[in-house]
């Protein structure tokens, strides 16, 4: 796809965290005490890691969201704008502080997640639909969505949101989707991990050998024989999917086609953030005039690139650093 002679913007629509980041010898188990090797405050929340992650990649990027009026509130905006995001249409509440999220991340990188919501649980669908009408978007904007803030903002943007701008959302975490299957309704693109699309779906998940009401087995090779029935399944349940598959990339289920999109290898620091800079990458590229494919080939590249630090936002990729041998899949 030849890029739009004025590539679009990105608007993302969600939480701003303060992340506690522990890190831990093991996760514990339920009534376990673990004794933390060390500890780290970084920022997060959803929706400011994916804007991070797409003005990283060159994308105009703004983000609608609410904090607390607090210290934590300045700092997490200041962050913002200094990574290039415009907050103009970020709400301060002087009765809710900022979101809070206690990470434990073990040596091999996997994670556990506690969030606060805090103020991200006050943001309203009448703010996200008055944003959106003041954006005055175009078919060349993308607008990302993700499920850490109330169900009435994805409603509203279902509602609010034109014709022609292409709108991802992130299914995480995993709930009931919201209805939009009504009249003048949009359906978005939905991405979500494999996990989080068997839920979705009401598939077995990945790896579980187990079978669903049609006695589809979710093993296979390395489960993605399951899962791109998973990821077909998503896709009727709005305007195509994207499900991410950690170390074996990405599927890409649109149109009726099925891409298989694969990932570098890399070495596993932290996947926090992982999946937020794969869609904050993957809807930049898209405002950028990428194909569907495309898109999923640089963010796929930019979630690899993203678990080599700690933190959700350690290693934020730029377009340099998704170019060169360490950038392919393996």
């Amino acid at each position: 796809m030849t890029a739009p002679s004025t590539p679009g913007r990105v608007v993302a629509i969600g939480s701003v965290n303060i992340d506690r980041i522990l890190r831990c010898p093991v996760l514990p188990a339920p009534g376990e005490t673990v004794l933390a090797a060390g500890a780290a405050q970084g920022f997060g929340g959803k929706g400011a890691n994916q804007a991070v992650a797409a003005a990283a990649m060159g994308a105009p990027t703004c983000l609608v969201a609410r904090v607390g009026a607090d210290a934590e509130g300045r700092a997490a905006l200041a962050d913002l704008r200094a990574a290039g995001v415009a907050t103009d249409a970020v709400r301060t509440d002087p009765d809710a502080p900022t979101g809070l999220a206690v990470v434990l991340v073990d040596p091999a990188g996997e994670n556990s997640i506690v969030v606060v919501p805090g103020a991200n649980a006050r943001l309203t669908g009448a703010e996200v639909a008055q944003a959106l009408a003041e954006l005055a978007l175009t078919s060349a904007d993308t607008v990302l969505t993700s499920g850490e803030v109330p169900e009435e903002c994805i409603r509203a943007t279902a509602s609010a949101l034109p014709a022609g701008p292409r709108w991802i959302h992130n299914a995480a975490p995993a709930g009931i989707l919201p209805d939009w299957s009504g009249p003048g309704l949009r359906r978005p693109l939905l991405v979500a991990n494999a996990v989080e699309a068997a839920q979705l779906t009401g598939r077995p998940a990945p790896g579980t050998g187990t079978t669903d009401s049609t006695g589809d087995d979710s093993t296979g090779d390395d489960g993605r024989d399951s899962t791109a029935t998973t990821a077909t399944a998503l896709a009727a349940l709005g305007d195509g999917a994207v499900v991410t598959l950690g170390a074996a990339g990405a599927l890409v289920a649109a149109g009726g086609e099925l891409h298989h999109v694969p990932a570098p290898e890399v070495a596993v620091v932290d996947t926090t953030g992982a999946g937020d800079v794969f869609c904050g990458a993957f809807a930049a590229r898209l405002a950028q005039g990428a194909s569907l494919p495309e898109a999923a080939a640089t963010a796929v590249a930019a979630g690899a690139f993203a678990v080599t630090a700690l933190g959700a936002r350690g290693a934020l990729p730029r377009p340099a650093d998704l170019t060169g041998p360490a950038a392919r899949p393996s």
